[in-house]
């Protein structure tokens, strides 16, 4: 399971050009029931047992605000995400990189706090905004079948900063599609 996002899917296509990274997940886990036992024991799990630190930095221009956020870009920082931080700062975010634009689901695994996510098309076009709850570990998926990048923000961030669907996502350098989805680990 990839956890964090798309927890359906399992790092399509990760292990054809590399190996994804396996990190085990948890330090103290309690002891499952023994039908679990090998089911757990079987599992890849992708995302680390701690919260992420000092990770890339980029400067998005959403709409007519320039916000810098971490960004995730390997199969190891996306399935980590915001797991294990202790909260989100009010213009705190982090941003997904994917290779290619299809259906994306989040959901918020060891995630203590609320969220906002939006959801945004290979064209830096912001389709959509969901509200994600602390510790749900329920796939929200988008409607559109063409998301290549993800927004995560405190709750409020997009009506505070008044972004909505249909806002231009983009960084100094150009459209997020040429600047950063090069540097993108699943499609």
């Amino acid at each position: 399971m990839l956890a964090g996002c798309n927890p359906s899917g399992t790092a399509p296509g990760a292990a054809k050009s590399a190996p994804p990274v396996v990190v085990t997940a948890v330090s103290n886990p309690p002891t499952p029931a023994p039908a679990a036992t090998a089911a757990a024991e079987n599992e890849v799990i992708y995302h680390l047992n701690r919260a992420q630190v000092n990770l890339p930095r980029v400067k998005l221009d959403i709409g007519p605000h320039q916000i810098e956020s971490d960004v995730c870009t390997t199969v190891t920082q996306i399935a980590t995400g915001l797991m294990f931080r202790e909260s989100l700062g009010t213009n705190d975010t982090m941003f997904f990189v994917f290779g290619i634009g299809q259906q994306r689901s989040f959901y918020m695994k060891n995630v203590k706090f609320p969220i906002a996510a939006g959801y945004i098309d290979s064209d830096g076009i912001l389709q959509e905004i969901v509200q994600l709850k602390a510790q749900d570990v329920t796939p929200v998926p988008s409607k559109s079948d063409k998301i290549q990048f993800v927004l995560e923000t405190a709750p409020d961030w997009f009506e505070r900063n008044h972004v909505a669907p249909g806002a231009l996502v983009s960084t100094s350098a150009g459209d997020l599609r040429t600047t950063l989805a090069r540097r993108a680990q699943l499609p």
